[in-house]
């Protein structure tokens, strides 16, 4: 680690306040990122806030929350988004600012919750501004950063115990908001949501009910398809199966997500309401994967294609002035404007648990 990112991550890291920072999805692409902010001036509220605020219902409320790993008891993290009668304040975290009211109490009411989980090698913030425009619309959003598959711990990437402890974590922060003093009697139990990108979409699919075939990854990769990078990721000689369907989780988005390790006997128990996208132009996950996942699934999901849409296209938006130097995370196919498209999709998504949880106006 470079004496940069040392500075960096512990201007953003205080002992009390854990993750109140932005992706970096990997040491590389975070010390990019800090480059291009520190000699442009970019702030994160300057750049994206109208985005985030687009559907405006509530306040945002922002926290950090700490949970025990259930893979090993070690420490594991992840930040949540609510509605909060607060007002919001400009809140720095090393070189980014949010417009958040930062630990103030929940809203009112009893909210649904939909737990969310970042792809490989990803952040807890990797899908900010969809979670802030969840709680916009009245829902408490809890993110997991996924210890051991994070941008700053990513020793399990591609291995049998990433696919393993990624649901379990899920499990284990829903455990944790559920009982939170703080969160537990403003989070309606009976209306929970999951939301899920790339190895983050494998993760909801299994604690959605889907029994994954590990062995089934490694095939794949003997002959993968043209120009697909999944098995850059590694794909460990394995035949173990992960089923640890969580069934407090009715409903789920998935986007880009990995779908090669399920086979229609290993879909049949998810049964829930499924809403899918596939990027257009995904060079990480062949068409093939998500087309599979669709085509297994017992109920036909709600299925969109995004036109000319890349991979990342799913993350955070990012100001074009920066995008070429933070690298392929920050980067669009030509022609394809993230912003504009954040705005439809998460007016999409919220719509999507309002009707799946059926949430009335009055009923969150």
């Amino acid at each position: 680690m470079t004496a940069k990112f040392e500075r960096i991550a512990a201007e953003c890291h205080s002992p009390s306040e854990w993750g109140m920072r932005l992706p970096p999805w990997s040491t590389p692409f975070f010390e990019r990122w800090e480059d291009a902010v520190l000699r442009t001036g970019w702030l994160l509220i300057g750049g994206v806030t109208v985005l985030w605020a687009g559907a405006a219902a509530a306040e945002v409320g922002m926290r950090a929350l700490a949970f025990t790993d259930p893979a090993d008891g070690g420490t594991a993290r992840a930040v949540v988004w609510y509605p909060t009668d607060a007002p919001e304040t400009p809140v720095r975290r090393g070189p980014f600012t949010f417009q958040v009211a930062e630990g103030a109490p929940v809203a009112e009411g009893r909210h649904a919750l939909v737990i969310l989980s970042h792809g490989s090698g990803g952040s807890a913030f990797g899908h900010a501004d969809t979670a802030m425009a969840l709680a916009r619309r009245g829902y408490v959003v809890a993110a997991v950063h996924h210890r051991g598959n994070a941008f700053d711990d990513d020793r399990d990437a591609g291995t049998e115990r990433m696919w393993r402890k990624r649901p379990a974590q899920l499990s284990a922060a829903l455990d944790h908001v559920l009982a939170d003093p703080d969160l537990a009697g403003r989070v309606d139990g009976d209306r929970i949501g999951a939301l899920g990108f790339s190895a983050g979409g494998y993760t909801v699919l299994v604690a959605a009910g889907g029994v994954a075939e590990l062995g089934r990854i490694a095939d794949h990769c003997r002959t993968p398809p043209a120009g697909e990078r999944f098995c850059h990721l590694g794909n460990e000689e394995t035949q173990a199966r992960v089923a640890t369907r969580d069934p407090r989780i009715r409903a789920a988005v998935l986007t880009a997500p990995v779908g090669v390790p399920f086979s229609k006997d290993g879909l049949a128990g998810v049964t829930i309401p499924i809403r899918l996208y596939r990027a257009e132009r995904d060079e990480q996950i062949a068409a093939t994967q998500v087309e599979g996942v669709r085509d297994r699934l017992p109920t036909p999901p709600e299925y969109e294609v995004v036109r000319d849409a890349g991979h990342f296209s799913f993350l955070m938006p990012v100001p074009a002035a920066i995008a070429a130097e933070v690298g392929p995370p920050a980067q669009d196919p030509p022609g394809f404007d993230r912003a504009a498209f954040h705005e439809r999709l998460n007016t999409e998504i919220a719509d999507f648990f309002d009707r799946a949880l059926a949430i009335g106006r009055q009923g969150r």
